[in-house]
């Protein structure tokens, strides 16, 4: 008896679209989403500031070429990519290398300027060293093209196709343009997998955990995005976030009232760009659609009142719709400090490894003994994958049991040899206890994966110097001279 396999289908990219789909094409290349990121960052408007916090005065000009001085010091930077689709603003990524790493500068549409980008607003150094993982870059860009092993090296060009690619929402397509299989239309599939093909990138919650074995990365429309991933969620008042849009609606009254008739697709078309003239019918017509108009003589623009424009805590200078959709104009539900408690986003995002991963990752950020401990207690009783030995390991040395971290960190290395953090932690354990040998082996793997790695340069250097090694200590200061500005 003959076996056949399944011949997987591939990506042929938007070109290979237009060609049935031409109107729908030209279209779409015109949303926000379509052009959310690109590899020519050309023409840019030219503008410079100074960072309060650095005090490096950054100059940016029409070919993306960021000159930065501070006192007598000079440097240049080239941006790369552009990320983001220029709406609310626009951030751009640096390569070297084949490395990329995301700038600390952004152009800030909504206010005409350029400044620091999100996140850097408070470091007192030109940093050009955070890494720009594939799980980030997947939500921008189609087809990335990562190199694995690392954890921010990409082929060049970074990614095959810009912005995201019909091919996102709609699955691989190779297989349909030889006539052997439909397309994956996300308004017909059940409310779970139809939802997840939207909320692959605009449902953020308070923490993200992929799945032991899995990658998001590996996710096609069609799929339970709960195979890959859980998302967990404040049980309290969250703060508003960029991607909150998918647990915002979730909390909306219009959500709980309408159940599974009420999802992305059911106000937005992801194919055209509406026109600003026309964008307060366009939404009206939507929630008429369930309320009527008589219930508000507040005015014609339904959205502009119940669906207000917010500062988003992890934006920067810009505000985006809340989805919530709060019932007093004006009211959006945004405030600042999460509950300490976590829940699944929804039932299928569950099970005590995840929840552990979870609370580690927000108490880490958060400073929060509760949530680190209730991490602790979690992840301890939970199947001991490369992943979990090393948050637990974080933990565990961050409550001073160093010990127990090490082992952990050497179990998980056995698991997983490229593991960056437990790499650069099982490092500076080595290192404290007058290992140096294995300290130096250590750090340099973790530089091959990522040559920005400020603690495993420093301390490379300082280890290499305790051993008279001067050659290797000028090839990590070469390695590392252009993470960061001065």
């Amino acid at each position: 008896m003959m076996l056949f396999l399944a011949i997987p289908a591939l990506f042929v990219g938007n070109q290979a679209c237009s060609k049935c789909h031409a109107e729908i094409y030209r279209s779409y290349v015109l949303t926000p989403m379509a052009m959310s990121s690109g590899r020519n960052v050309r023409p840019l408007t030219p503008g410079s500031f100074r960072d309060a916090a650095s005090q490096v005065r950054y100059d940016i000009d029409a070919d993306g070429l960021v000159r930065l001085s501070k006192g007598d010091a000079r440097g240049q930077r080239q941006l790369s990519y552009y990320i983001g689709s220029g709406v609310a603003g626009r951030s751009f990524a640096y390569a070297r290398d084949g490395f990329l790493f995301e700038a600390p500068v952004t152009w800030y549409a909504q206010t005409g300027s350029w400044d620091v980008s999100p996140g850097y607003a408070s470091d007192s150094a030109s940093r050009w060293s955070r890494p720009i993982e594939p799980s980030c870059l997947s939500c921008h860009a189609s087809q990335t093209r990562w190199r694995e092993g690392t954890l921010n090296s990409y082929a060049d060009p970074a990614f095959d196709q810009n912005g995201v690619a019909c091919e996102r929402c709609h699955g691989p397509g190779s297989l349909h343009i030889e006539g052997k299989a439909k397309m994956v239309n996300p308004a017909r599939l059940a409310p779970a997998r139809r939802d997840a093909v939207c909320a692959q990138c605009h449902l953020t919650g308070q923490s993200r955990v992929t799945r032991a074995g899995r990658q998001l990365t590996d996710y096609n429309p069609g799929d339970n995005l709960s195979d890959f991933a859980a998302y967990f969620v404040a049980t309290g008042p969250d703060d508003f976030q960029v991607n909150s849009h998918v647990e915002k609606l979730a909390e909306s009254a219009c959500k709980r009232s309408a159940g599974d008739r009420l999802w992305c697709g059911a106000c937005h078309d992801p194919h055209t760009v509406t026109a600003p003239s026309e964008r307060a019918a366009w939404f009206r017509a939507k929630c008429l659609s369930c309320h009527e108009a008589a219930q508000c003589a507040r005015g014609f623009d339904c959205a502009g009142c119940h669906m207000p424009k917010s500062r988003a805590a992890d934006s920067g200078h810009g505000v985006f719709t809340d989805h919530s959709i709060p019932r007093v104009p004006g009211r959006a539900r945004v405030q600042p400090g999460a509950s300490w408690k976590l829940r699944g986003f929804s039932t299928a995002d569950s099970g005590d490894r995840e929840l552990g991963l979870a609370y580690a990752e927000v108490g880490v950020r958060t400073g929060s003994r509760q949530q680190q401990a209730e991490a602790i207690r979690l992840l301890t009783a939970a199947p001991q994958d490369a992943e979990v030995q090393v948050r637990l390991a974080d933990l565990e040395e961050r409550a001073g049991n160093s010990g127990r971290a090490l082992a952990l960190y050497q179990a998980a290395l056995r698991q997983a040899p490229n593991e960056v953090v437990a790499l650069v932690n099982l490092g500076r354990l080595y290192g404290s206890s007058g290992l140096l040998d294995q300290a130096i082996a250590l750090w340099r793997e973790a530089l091959k994966r990522n040559p920005c790695l400020a603690e495993a340069g420093v301390n490379l250097q300082i280890a290499l110097r305790a051993k008279n090694d001067t050659a290797g200590g000028e090839a990590v200061r070469r390695s590392q001279e252009f993470c960061s500005f001065e």
